[in-house]
């Protein structure tokens, strides 16, 4: 498995933008493949925000990640963020997410933040696990989220 930077890989962009509506699109109204495609083909770097990560198994992609300035509209105060963490379920308990976490939090470490956020609605105890920490308890578009933080 490679984690490799979006503007290595972005041929992985179509696919990844699919992914990305697919499993998160309900929390815009008006998202789409599109939409997605066009935020990602932003992402083409790898020496600030925003940028996303990919998982790469035998040259395909198996998931995926960013590092955003901000991920919830309604706390505009906390920044930056670990957001968009998808692997296939093909892929999934094999360590992809993990690893693709930990090379957000690097980045994110180098770039000089010294705080990321993240908001999930039910990886609580996956996050727990690399280090982060409860934040608060919220809801965001109509859906309970938990933000969580980790020091960098």
């Amino acid at each position: 498995m490679q984690i490799l930077p979006l503007a290595a890989a972005p041929f992985a962009i179509p696919i990844l933008a699919r992914w990305l509506h697919a499993e998160w699109g309900y929390y815009h109204e008006r998202d789409s493949v599109e939409r997605r495609f066009g935020e990602l083909s932003g992402r083409l770097r790898d020496d600030g925000i925003p940028l996303t990560f990919v998982a790469l198994e035998q040259g395909e992609p198996i998931g995926t990640a960013s590092l955003t300035a901000d991920d919830m509209e309604t706390r505009p105060e906390l920044k930056p963020w670990l957001a968009s963490v998808l692997v296939t379920p093909t892929a999934r308990g094999r360590g992809v997410g993990s690893a693709l976490v930990q090379a957000v939090v690097a980045k994110a470490a180098e770039l000089g933040y010294r705080i990321l956020y993240l908001y999930t609605e039910d990886q609580m105890a996956l996050y727990a696990r690399l280090g982060w920490e409860l934040h608060e308890r919220t809801s965001y578009y109509s859906h309970d989220v938990t933000i969580m933080r980790i020091a960098l």
